[in-house]
């Protein structure tokens, strides 16, 4: 794949996410979008296309990582349908009406948990989602809220604790500065200098508490609220839910509903998924920080999934909830739960592979030239972030990109290692960004997947709230860039022009 496709590299991932928004069909929309991939590779034969539409689908499917983690969310599903059918999610709507009494309760929770839940994205958007998606239908709040307040939590919260995205981080920094040359900073105090300027990340989650604490919605999201206030439905009636028990799973078991049956299963996710991160990372004389790098987090993830399953069969058969045969057959039908969430994931995977063999980053980094001003450099940078991230769905392969040219570029403008190193944090950002708004990404489908949310109607209402935290990280990069304004200083403005617009934008919607 030598050849230099220009501009064509953008059309794959545009008309994938046009079509997205036009058709609200996303698995036609990402296939289109692989099948232009496929005609521009064949050049334009259609039945060449589809064979290469097809065989690059195979690869997506047969990655080693890739098939963990499809292994990891059919798991879930399973896991997800014997808690509902043995009645632990009745057992926490029980217990959610005593102890959470209104809607304000619920949400403040919802993000609490989302912050809490910080040693993986996919693990915040499965137990956030799972937890609190019948609470929220109990309280009568919309799924488009949750779906928002789940991805907005997973990926930012994971960036600042201890993580594997973490580890990935670091490594990314050691990339940028063995490319600068810099040799007297190590990469973890380079990931540690970024932090401050990781602005739309730390902007994003206080805009959820934001949202929920003044109650002052505006844009979809607005709506999506109006609508549940009036008519009580969770969604439009237009939505197809990317993940419905209640519809697939019927009634759940009144046998008995106990919480064990909900907190357990959840907590044997989490702690298997912690010691899966230490086993398959462990080695002599390694750093802890160093063990979280070189974990294998799709094996560990596919391990907690796995005995989180085998956690709700135990429970159904020595409570003697179900019996073998129920037991097999909720099985099967939270595995039937996943399909449509696997086939996207595959799809998007699929469209990403062919813009990275199309070299849609090289083009579009060549697209900044060879000449910038030092101040424009962190809008510079936070910009094509976006829109690396928004076009190929996916934060790392754009924190893999971008990181190894951002921090040797800031070093050869300002001579200055640290401020260099401080770059990451705004790759971080501007990946994490169009992660959030590109309907292609596997977070957002996995956000919508956990709360129960019709796809694009969670991509629509995220938009704005994820634009406005744009906008403002964009005028504090410049103010970093050309004013030298301490981070700290710009984190705590940002948050007060946050608060000011939620009431502004809300008044005026209103």
């Amino acid at each position: 794949m030598q050849a230099d496709y220009g501009f064509l590299t953008l059309l794959p991932p545009l008309i994938a996410i046009i079509s997205c928004f036009i058709t609200k069909r996303v698995l036609l929309s990402l296939f289109l979008g692989v099948f232009t991939g496929g005609m521009i590779f064949s050049t334009g034969n259609p039945f060449a296309a589809f064979v290469y539409s097809l065989e690059a689908v195979i690869r997506s499917m047969t990655d080693e990582w890739n098939a963990r983690l499809l292994l990891f969310n059919l798991l879930m599903g399973a896991g997800v349908a014997l808690i509902w059918r043995m009645g632990g999610s009745k057992a926490l709507s029980i217990w959610a009406k005593k102890k959470i009494k209104t809607r304000d309760q619920a949400g403040i929770a919802a993000w609490g948990l989302g912050l809490f839940i910080f040693i993986n994205d996919y693990i915040n958007a499965a137990i956030v989602g799972n937890v609190f998606r019948d609470i929220f239908d109990e309280m009568k709040i919309s799924k488009e809220k949750l779906s928002y307040i789940v991805d907005s939590t997973a990926a930012p919260v994971a960036t600042f604790f201890i993580s594997d995205w973490i580890a990935f981080q670091i490594g990314m920094v050691q990339s940028g500065i063995d490319a600068a040359g810099i040799t007297d900073i190590s990469a973890f105090e380079g990931y540690l200098r970024g932090i401050p300027l990781n602005i739309y990340c730390i902007l994003a989650v206080l805009m959820v508490g934001v949202i929920l604490i003044t109650k002052k919605d505006f844009g979809p999201m607005k709506r999506a609220e109006d609508r549940v206030m009036t008519t009580g439905k969770t969604f439009s009636d237009n939505a197809s839910p990317m993940m419905d028990v209640a519809d697939e799973m019927g009634e759940a078991k009144e046998t008995r509903p106990m919480l064990i049956s909900f907190f357990l299963p959840i907590l044997v996710l989490v702690l298997v998924t912690l010691f899966g991160f230490y086993w398959t990372g462990q080695g002599p004389d390694k750093t802890f920080i160093q063990t979280l790098g070189d974990a294998d987090a799709a094996k560990a993830l596919l391990w907690g999934a796995f005995y989180m399953a085998l956690t709700g069969v135990t429970i159904a058969l020595s409570y003697r909830i179900m019996n073998v045969a129920e037991v097999m057959d909720t099985i099967i039908d939270g595995l039937k739960l996943m399909l449509l969430a696997c086939a996207i994931l595959v799809l998007a995977w699929t469209l990403g592979g062919i813009t990275k063999d199309m070299k849609l980053a090289d083009f579009i980094i060549q697209v900044i030239g060879k000449s910038i001003h030092p101040g424009i450099l962190p809008l510079v940078v936070f910009f094509f972030g976006c829109i690396i991230a928004f076009a190929t769905g996916t934060s790392w392969g754009t924190m893999t990109i971008l990181t190894p040219v951002a921090i040797p570029l800031a070093y050869k403008l300002s001579g200055d290692p640290v401020s260099a190193l401080a770059m990451s944090g705004v790759v971080f950002s501007g990946a994490i960004f169009g992660d959030h708004c590109s309907p292609i990404s596997d977070t957002t489908v996995l956000s919508s997947i956990f709360s129960g949310a019709d796809h694009m109607d969670h991509v629509s209402t995220q938009i704005p709230y994820a634009l406005t935290c744009a906008a403002v990280t964009s005028v504090l990069y410049l103010a970093y860039g050309f004013a030298g304004v301490s981070p700290l200083v710009l984190i705590a403005l940002g948050f007060c022009v946050i608060v000011g617009l939620v009431y502004l934008l809300s008044a005026r919607w209103a």
